[in-house]
């Protein structure tokens, strides 16, 4: 009788474990498929994530050579206005220097002529220009004469010279 209860309740216990055991698998099943769809749904969204981030890459490098170009374009602006600028300081600097300019050789001229009108003030130039044409007179009067002169060798006193002619 044990071998009968025995083999009673193994086949009860198979009886009950076989349908729990399909069922567990086919929950198994159910999991894994599940898992499986999960995971394909999962390397979709990767593949997406992927795809944005190969977009917002390019769109970073695009605004980064757009940001390039326009940092480019601004310096380039910069130093045209620098130049500009510059430019205009050294025509404005040379027109204050040339103004500079005449207006010290007008006060040279000023201060030239002032002295010379004090100079003139002061001095009569006159008297020499009669005094010069009175020796002119005094020129013109006289004849002029042929002056000779004779020249004679003469001999010490303590010496006897004899001279021959």
């Amino acid at each position: 009788m044990n071998l009968t209860k025995l083999t009673a309740t193994t086949m009860l216990a198979l009886t009950l474990a076989f349908p729990t055991g399909a069922v567990f698998s086919q929950e198994r099943e159910e999991t894994v498929d599940q898992n499986l769809n999960q995971t394909e749904q999962n390397l979709d969204n990767v593949g997406d994530n992927l795809k944005d981030a190969g977009k917002a890459f390019g769109n970073s490098i695009e605004n980064t050579g757009e940001a390039v170009e326009e940092g480019l374009n601004d310096a380039g602006n910069a130093i045209e206005r620098n130049y500009n600028q510059a430019e205009e300081q050294v025509k404005q600097t040379a027109a204050e220097a040339e103004e500079n300019i005449n207006q010290a050789a007008e006060a040279a001229q000023a201060e030239i002529a002032e002295t010379a009108a004090a100079i003139e003030k002061k001095s009569n130039w006159g008297w020499l220009g009669l005094l010069g044409l009175l020796g002119l007179f005094g020129l013109a009067g006289k004849s002029k004469k042929e002056v000779v002169v004779e020249r004679r060798e003469t001999t010490p006193l303590d010496r006897t010279y004899t001279h021959s002619k």
